[in-house]
């Protein structure tokens, strides 16, 4: 059930306990929790037409262009800036990578302190090239990044890359010339489809994430990654394969942002409402391969409320 944005005022006011009993909502109550030290960063994208994708990124929804560089292996990489501190990495599709939402990247202040603690939770420790699922690579450092880094395989496959950035890595560069004057659309919120319990396990038991709150069943939770970073977990509809299926952009002022995205030939797939089971004001975009990119105005939503709770 959905509200029309012309409602957008008169639902922020209302009460979370009228949300949770009417909309399916399960919160869960505040504890303590340590910190995983994780921080969603970076979402990776593949892309069928470089050039239209770079149009729409950064020209259309006006994304700074951090960086850019051709790995070892002769792709074309191309960063762009989401916000401060987050990023959207393109490359161009290949013959065994279709367009899609490929991997992200996870920040830590000392990859040591999480790769001591996968040991211990009993993941084990591969080659640095190996993509097997439920593994930890050894650790190295990506050029010409600069970055420390090392990859995580769900047991689906799916890949989370931890990075320690150093001062002189590409990615801490781009943050510290950010400018507020830039468009931002802060990243922080993966979508992830999963198959079974144990990918579900893998990220509460052995990633140590928390769940924070349910939607409409227990098979829909929110594990949260850090303060203000979230995966969104649901089940993959017909045996389908895991997939990373969508992400979410918090902005300050969603009108004044459709408003943009309009102005510059984006057209959005819906219009813009409030969802009460999240308590967000949120609009959807589609960017030329079809990658589904949800926008969201916080208000007093459950994600922020789980963000003021974080301990």
């Amino acid at each position: 059930m959905r509200a029309p944005a012309s409602d957008w005022h008169k639902h922020v006011l209302l009460a979370a306990a009228v949300a949770f009993g009417l909309f399916g909502v399960k919160a869960i109550p505040a504890q303590e929790h340590k910190s995983t030290g994780y921080r969603l960063s970076v979402v990776g994208i593949a892309v069928k037409d470089y050039q239209a994708s770079q149009d729409f990124y950064g020209k259309k929804m006006g994304l700074r262009e951090a960086f850019k560089f051709t790995t070892p292996d002769g792709r074309a990489t191309t960063y762009y800036q989401l916000s401060r501190d987050t990023f959207l990495e393109m490359q161009p599709a290949m013959a065994d990578v279709r367009p899609s939402f490929t991997h992200v990247h996870l920040v830590v202040d000392d990859l040591t302190a999480p790769l001591t603690r996968l040991k211990q939770a009993g993941i084990p420790v591969v080659a640095r090239t190996s993509t097997t699922p439920g593994t930890v690579t050894e650790p190295g450092t990506a050029q010409p990044s600069n970055v420390k880094n090392a990859n995580v395989y769900d047991p689906a496959g799916l890949r989370l890359e931890l990075n320690e950035l150093s001062a002189e890595s590409l990615t801490t560069k781009a943050t510290e010339s950010w400018s507020d004057t830039y468009p931002s659309y802060r990243l922080y919120v993966i979508g992830i489809n999963y198959k079974d319990q144990a990918t579900k396990d893998f990220y509460e038991e052995k990633m140590g994430f928390r769940e924070i709150f349910t939607i409409n069943n227990p098979n829909h939770p929110y594990l949260q990654m850090s303060r203000d970073s979230f995966i969104d977990f649901m089940p993959v509809r017909d045996n389908a394969a895991p997939f990373f299926s969508h992400i979410h952009l918090v902005v300050d002022d969603l009108t004044k942002t459709i408003a943009r995205l309009k102005q510059n030939g984006i057209s959005l797939r819906e219009e813009p409402y409030f969802s009460p089971p999240t308590q967000l004001y949120s609009t959807h975009i589609v960017d030329p391969d079809g990658l589904e990119i949800e926008i969201n105005q916080w208000a007093y939503s459950l994600p922020k409320r789980a963000a003021e709770s974080w301990k």
